[in-house]
């Protein structure tokens, strides 16, 4: 049972043309006002998630062919920002690089 599992996972993760990237903030942006709006891309239509500095994952919104998130009250400082997608299930199709930037309030 248990291989069966883990074969029809790596045959659904593993897609080799599946991305999700953060496009903004870019690498080691400085964040300058006290709300931003963090955009991804993702080559699925499914739940996209990101988690900043190790928190709880939270779901972005989708529009204009991209996936959005509103960040605010977070605190100056060093940031690290990570997306993921997940299947419909839960189970977790990809995660993205984790993106550094900088907020200077």
């Amino acid at each position: 049972m248990v291989q069966k599992q883990i074969k029809k996972e790596k045959r659904t993760i593993n897609k080799p043309n599946r991305y999700i990237v953060i496009d903004y903030p870019k690498e080691n942006e400085v964040i300058t006002y006290p709300w931003y709006t963090i955009r991804i891309g993702c080559s699925e239509n499914k739940n996209v998630e990101v988690s900043i500095d190790n928190g709880p994952w939270e779901k972005c919104r989708f529009a204009e062919g991209y996936w959005w998130f509103d960040w605010g009250n977070y605190q100056s400082g060093q940031h690290k920002i990570v997306a993921r997608v997940r299947h419909d299930k839960g189970m977790i199709l990809k995660k993205s690089e984790i993106r550094t930037c900088e907020c200077r309030l």
